[in-house]
């Protein structure tokens, strides 16, 4: 059976490490806002579905025009509330997997998301670098149930870490770099 997958970007944080400003309108070097690198690299994917989950539901204007859905679950919720939010779309539209992108890890790009879907099987999957266990991530249906089970500051990962037959994807160094505080945009890898 071929896989319906539908891609998420992740974009409902509240920046707080991050100072007043909005750290995914962020723009690094004069490129695109970060929410908007995310959202590209799910462009030409075969994806089934793509959407970005947010904090508000005013269309953010650095997504305008980036054939996204978008998902609101309002401001000061758990991270958990944005999984939440994404597994109860991929059931809704029927997808058979969800590829899950966070909004503020500019290293990321279509190829490694690539990468992680040309990795055969029914299998969980997430990206590995430097050492570290993290986004992007693709979860199969068979364990959304297990998904919406989990509550407050904690993402798939700790699921997905679980899991016995997890497939870790190797991506290159300093990819799964995130952007918390404006000094990161500063001190990335050479």
């Amino acid at each position: 059976m071929a896989r319906k997958i539908m891609g998420v970007v992740l974009a409902a944080g509240a920046s707080r490490r991050f100072g007043a400003r909005d750290k995914l309108a962020a723009r690094a070097d004069g490129e695109a806002a970060l929410v908007l690198r995310s959202a590209k690299t799910l462009r030409g994917l075969g994806l089934y579905k793509r959407a970005a989950i947010t904090r508000s539901p005013r269309l953010p204007k650095e997504l305008r025009g980036a054939g996204l859905d978008f998902l609101c679950i309002g401001a000061g919720r758990a991270q958990s509330a944005s999984l939440h939010r994404a597994i109860h779309a991929a059931q809704a539209s029927g997808a058979s997997h969800l590829l899950i992108v966070l909004g503020d890890m500019p290293e990321v790009s279509r190829t490694h998301l690539r990468q992680l879907l040309r990795t055969p099987g029914p299998h969980p999957m997430m990206a590995t670098s430097d050492g570290r266990l993290a986004p992007p991530a693709l979860i199969p249906r068979r364990l959304f149930g297990a998904a919406l089970r989990l509550t407050g500051d904690r993402g798939a990962g700790a699921l997905l870490r679980r899991t016995p037959d997890l497939r870790r994807v190797p991506l290159p160094p300093g990819t799964l770099r995130d952007i918390d505080r404006p000094e990161d945009f500063h001190n990335a890898p050479q």
